[in-house]
């Protein structure tokens, strides 16, 4: 798939050429608490389809923000962690929960909440 664009020399443009896609932070929040197996970040993440999680996977891989590693026995399973490049985003998604955190309100009938939401942009 090809990479979309903003084509503009802008800092702000190409970071979000990097991380501006729908889903892409959600998925940096939660690698913010460290690796996670695919499965779990789906579980984590409801509403996301498993293709677009699978797509925005390789796209942060693509930027160099998400790394996939093999964990050794006996866990022996995949997981997604961020690089330290990705890790530089903890500020911008503590500022956007800081900014958004005013307007949150109570919890609609359809939210779906996570515990851990709450202590990784807090």
């Amino acid at each position: 798939m090809p990479r979309r664009s903003y084509d503009q020399y802008c800092a702000v443009a190409r970071a979000l050429d990097a991380v501006g896609e729908r889903w892409s932070l959600l998925i940096v929040r939660e690698l913010l608490g460290g690796p996670r197996r695919y499965t779990d970040l789906h579980a984590d993440l409801p509403g996301v389809s498993t293709d677009i999680l699978a797509t925005r996977l390789k796209q942060l891989e693509g930027e160099g923000l998400v790394e996939r590693r093999r964990l050794e026995r006996p866990a022996n399973a995949t997981v997604y962690e961020l690089t330290p490049r990705g890790a530089e985003l903890r500020p911008v998604v503590e500022a956007l929960a800081h900014w958004g955190g005013p307007d949150l309100g109570e919890p609609r009938p359809t939210d779906a909440v996570r515990e851990h939401w709450y202590t990784t942009t807090a």
